[in-house]
C-alpha cells in the first residue's frame, strides 16, 4: 500500500497521482492499493488555496503534462475544498476500485474540465458520468456523514508532520514531498528545475516488496 496525502484541488498532487496510476498500470503491480488521505490545504495554509497561486501552478505544470490541464477559471474555482473532499470518501466507501477510479475523476474534473466542486451539483455530476449513485452522493454530501472522516485524516496529518500536498507514505516509513519534481518560486511564480517522472517506478517497486 502507498499512501498519499494530498489535497484534491492541488495541481502537484494531481500530477502525483496520474502518474503513480500510470507507472503501477505500466508495471502491472495490480494488488498495490492507493491510501488517499485528506489534507485540505485552507485550513493548514490559506494562501495556497488562492486562485493565483493555483493558475501559475497549473500553467508550470502543463508543461509537463499538457494532456492533463485546461486553463483555470476564477469562476470556476471552490470556495471550499470540503465538500469534494467528502465526495471522494464516499466513493472509497463504495470499495477501493470504486474510490480510486473516483477520486482521479474528481481531480480532472478541476483541472481538465473546469468543475468547481464546491457546488454541490457538479459533485453529482461526476458521479453520474462515472455511472455511480448520483442520488447516494447527493444524500451522503446533504447529512455530511463523511466530514469527520476528512477532519480525522487532517488531524493525522498534522501529528505526523506531513509536509504538505502531495506527501508519499511507503509501507517502511519512509515518505517523499512532491515526489520527482525539483521547483522554486520567483514572485509567487513556481520555475521547474528538474522532473524525474522515474521515481515512481522506484516508490512503486519499493512498495510491491515491502508488501
Amino acid at each position: 500500500m502507498i499512501t498519499i496525502w494530498s489535497d484534491i484541488h492541488c495541481p502537484w498532487a494531481y500530477v502525483a497521482l496520474l502518474r503513480l496510476h500510470r507507472m503501477r498500470d505500466h508495471l502491472g503491480a495490480d494488488r498495490l492499493i492507493f491510501d488517499l488521505r485528506s489534507y485540505p490545504r485552507e485550513l493548514v495554509d490559506l494562501e495556497l488555496s488562492r486562485f493565483e497561486a493555483a493558475q501559475h501552478e497549473v500553467v508550470a505544470l502543463a508543461q509537463l503534462e499538457p494532456t492533463a490541464f485546461s486553463a483555470l477559471r476564477s469562476e470556476a474555482w471552490p470556495t471550499s475544498n470540503l465538500p469534494a473532499f467528502e465526495a471522494q470518501k464516499w466513493g472509497f466507501s463504495l470499495g477501493q476500485d470504486i474510490g480510486e477510479s473516483f477520486d482521479l475523476a474528481l481531480r480532472r474534473a478541476v483541472f481538465l474540465h473546469g468543475h468547481n466542486l464546491s457546488v454541490r451539483a457538479e459533485l453529482v455530476a461526476v458521479a453520474e458520468t462515472e455511472g455511480l449513485g448520483a442520488e447516494q452522493l447527493a444524500a451522503a454530501l446533504d447529512d455530511g456523514r463523511f466530514r469527520k472522516t476528512v477532519m480525522a485524516d487532517l488531524g493525522d496529518a498534522l501529528a505526523q508532520g506531513i509536509e504538505g500536498s502531495p506527501q508519499v507514505a511507503l509501507p517502511d516509513g519512509t515518505t517523499h514531498h512532491n515526489p520527482g519534481i525539483a521547483y522554486r518560486r520567483e514572485r509567487g511564480i513556481p520555475i521547474i528545475l528538474a522532473d524525474h517522472p522515474s521515481v515512481y517506478e522506484e516508490l512503486i517497486q519499493v512498495a510491491t516488496i515491502e508488501e
